[in-house]
């Protein structure tokens, strides 16, 4: 899709604006210094100190609590929201109002009603709106894309993706947050499970179907630095089977809760051929009749980025500079606004299929979902 008007400045830095000190500090504004389109305006944190601690160290002029006021100002051309997932709609929704282009973190939304007012909203609003699903840009995973779309392994027939992390084990370990509460969109499906969804999606195509299970199996959590024990609502454990539209079938296992982290295993099998991602970045591929053996990842898939203390640094690198390009050209890109409903799509699908215990087909070609 092009939009109607391209970026009036374009021989100037974009002046970009980060709301969210906590993954928009560890990853966002690090990323940032590496595109040389942007230009770090302001940083906005709901504690005054942070915003400004923030801003002085990424060279922002702006340090403010208030994302209102922020996205009124004629110095400001694009904002990141990178705040806590019931924040995003409203923050997104008068972010786009006030005719700015937005990245927002994933998940997009609480709820598909409110992916589908931003995806509205991004749509009449004539700016690049997209959503931070930084996990295509990870070297392995852009180049298995590559792959599927050549026919390298042929008709997607099948996916499985599994992992198991220990970071939520413990219940004196990390402390109480959002992410602990259903109602502020937490949860491991939101937070990672949306990333994994995105890329099956990416990689095979639309998701007819999908049903699944969820779990807490830490139901306390410690408050911050205190002695007291909050209860856990969100799931920390999710398993999902999804059905593609060309009938192909995929699965994802994720567990934060382990004792132990044996290596991620994705596998996406066709019909002429496999391909395996392994947790230590590596890709290993084979055509029918072929032993599957590692595959050389093309280095446009790697450089372009330093890594930086945060792993999740150099693919978002790579996202900035599509959304950059998208902002200076006019054009809307991927992930977009709409393939961000579509995740959420699923999300709120694989809810109502634990509530009643089936599958739930998605309606096709249209915003909304119906029970099977």
């Amino acid at each position: 899709m092009v939009l109607t008007q391209r970026f009036s400045r374009s021989s100037e830095a974009i002046r970009v604006a980060v709301i969210g000190t906590g993954f928009g500090e560890a990853v966002h504004l690090p990323a940032l210094q590496q595109v040389p389109d942007f230009r770090i305006m302001a940083v906005c944190s709901r504690r005054a100190e942070r915003a400004h601690s923030a801003a002085q160290a990424f060279g922002a002029t702006i340090a403010t609590t208030d994302y209102r006021e922020l996205v009124e100002r004629s110095d400001i051309d694009a904002v990141i929201i990178a705040t806590p997932p019931h924040l995003h709609h409203s923050m997104t929704m008068t972010a786009l109002g006030a005719g700015k282009h937005v990245l927002c973190e994933k998940p997009m939304a609480r709820t598909v009603a409110e992916a589908k007012d931003m995806a509205k909203m991004a749509e009449r609003s004539n700016v690049v709106a997209m959503v931070n699903h930084e996990f295509r840009f990870i070297p392995a995973r852009a180049y298995a894309k590559e792959l599927i779309e050549s026919g390298y392994i042929g008709e997607p027939f099948s996916a499985s993706m599994s992992f198991y992390r220990s970071s939520l084990n413990d219940p004196r370990g990390v402390p109480f947050t959002w992410l602990m509460e259903q109602d502020k969109a937490g949860g491991m499906l939101g937070a990672i499970g949306s990333h994994h969804i995105d890329t099956l999606r990416w990689w095979i195509g639309d998701i007819r179907a999908a049903s699944g299970a969820l779990a807490t199996m830490v139901k306390k959590r410690r408050a911050g630095d205190s002695t007291q024990m909050l209860r856990v609502d969100a799931d920390d454990n999710f398993a999902l089977v999804l059905q593609f539209e060309n009938g192909a079938i995929g699965s994802i296992h994720y567990s934060a809760t382990a004792a132990h982290e044996p290596s991620d295993l994705i596998v996406v099998s066709g019909a002429e051929g496999t391909l395996v991602l392994t947790s230590d970045g590596r890709l290993q591929a084979a055509r029918r009749g072929e032993l599957v053996a590692d595959a050389l990842i093309p280095d446009q898939y790697i450089r372009g980025a330093s890594a930086g203390p945060h792993p999740l640094i150099h693919p978002t690198v790579y996202l900035l500079k599509q959304w950059a390009a998208a902002i200076r050209s006019g054009t809307t890109h991927s992930p977009s606004f709409e393939d961000g409903y579509k995740v959420q799509e699923v999300i709120d699908a694989i809810g109502r299929s634990v509530q009643t215990r089936r599958s739930v087909e998605l309606q096709r070609g249209r915003r909304g979902a119906a029970a099977t």
